[in-house]
């Protein structure tokens, strides 16, 4: 079976990566449901698989794979290992600014692609293609595992996604689950600032 045809929506159900409840995203913004692809990206095949239907969205060649976190760093690792290059990720500063550290590098004229689990915003995104531009860099595309938003991402790449799966978020000022006062549930860990 070609790898583009991975079944992410069922993957995700099957490992109870869909979560209900009343959820404080990252960006700051309320949402009913909560993506977690690290809950797939655990298991070693299924992290080999999903890397391998994103990377093969892309046909521009890529010198560097880049993940907006470290967390991601595993799906970098294997969408770089599917494309035969070399992977890095994101960190944040002492300040929240985007940067690369641990000796990571974009050299100048590098063709690079983007990777993130969930993309929502568009708003880190954006800071990692600055990230990129800001190095030398070209960014060829960003693949992510689930496109979680209600329509246009406001990007200057293309932007490819396994699954479509579009979910309202709310301003904590208009929230509709606030209002009903239903409690915040709780996460492991989530990374700041999508």
């Amino acid at each position: 079976m070609p790898r583009n045809n991975i079944d992410v929506l069922c993957l995700l159900q099957e490992h109870g990566a869909i979560l209900e409840g009343h959820f404080v995203m990252p960006s700051g913004f309320h949402s009913q449901t909560y993506i977690q692809t690290s809950l797939l990206m655990q298991h070693p095949h299924l992290a080999q698989r999903i890397a391998g239907a994103l990377s093969d969205k892309f046909t521009k060649k890529a010198d560097v794979v880049m993940a907006l976190t470290p967390s991601n760093s595993v799906l970098a690792q294997e969408v770089a290992r599917a494309r035969g290059v070399r992977a890095i990720f994101a960190s944040r500063s002492e300040t929240g600014e985007m940067i690369l550290k641990h000796n990571f590098m974009i050299k100048e004229g590098e063709e690079v692609l983007i990777v993130d689990d969930v993309a929502v915003s568009g708003r880190k995104i954006n800071r990692a293609i600055d990230l990129v531009n800001k190095a030398g860099g070209n960014v060829i595309g960003v693949g992510v595992v689930v496109d979680r938003s209600m329509g246009y991402l406001p990007l200057t790449v293309p932007l490819r996604a396994l699954l479509s799966y579009p979910m309202q978020t709310f301003s904590a000022k208009e929230c509709p689950l606030c209002a009903a006062k239903i409690p915040f549930s709780k996460l492991e860990e989530t990374e700041k600032g999508n």
